[in-house]
């Protein structure tokens, strides 16, 4: 009988083990887990506080806009007042007149950049603020005038969408992009010389809470 039985003990053993290695490993895999989600979150926070920060040294208050719900928090996106909401950016028209270089270095003071214009919902969002009687700096540039065009935060310009007026860019000379109402064609971008003084718009992107 104890012959019999001791087969039997060894099973039950192994058995016991196997289920002690299981639990501990599910246990070890879960605790994992939720340091990484916390680690995850902290860095959020950490990043979004940053922003913040940096936002909150250029501007006085903040906007912030209920965007909808991520798994069990709200997620509120937030522009500098008076900059305009659309999409993941903020916009600021600016009604300072300045050559494009220092249209650009007055958009980074901000924590911005000129505007790279990705769609067409975000053209036609972007001309609903301007002015029809004026020219806005955009961030694109052709810096050594050979029709290799370029955004300011390397955005792809081939693959990208343009909204040139007809026959333009016409001049290896003027190597800024700038957008301006025409008539009868409407909104579109023109190339401009980069020394004039005109108007710019600013683009951000939002911060996240």
């Amino acid at each position: 009988m104890v012959q019999e039985r001791l087969p039997q003990e060894k099973k039950v053993c192994w058995s016991l083990r196997l289920w002690s290695v299981a639990v501990i490993s599910i246990l070890l895999l879960s605790t994992c887990f939720i340091v990484s989600c916390m680690v995850t979150y902290k860095f959020t926070m950490d990043q979004s506080n940053k922003r913040l920060s940096e936002l909150h040294t250029y501007h006085s208050s903040l906007t912030c806009f209920s965007e909808g719900t991520r798994v069990t928090e709200k997620v509120w996106g937030c522009c500098p007042s008076p900059w305009k909401s659309f999409g993941s950016s903020c916009y600021l028209i600016s009604t300072k007149e300045t050559v494009w270089s220092k249209s650009e270095q007055n958009c980074v003071e901000m924590g911005a950049h000129l505007v790279v214009i990705n769609t067409e919902a975000e053209q036609n969002f972007i001309i609903q603020q301007l002015n029809e009687s004026l020219s806005y700096f955009l961030g694109l540039s052709d810096p050594q005038g050979n029709g290799k065009w370029q955004w300011i935060d390397n955005t792809p310009f081939k693959q990208n969408v343009k909204f040139w007026h007809p026959n333009e860019p016409n001049f290896p000379e003027e190597r800024c992009g700038s957008i301006v109402f025409w008539s009868p064609g409407g909104w579109g971008w023109n190339d401009v010389f980069c020394n004039t003084n005109r108007n710019s718009i600013c683009e951000m992107s939002k911060i996240y809470l």
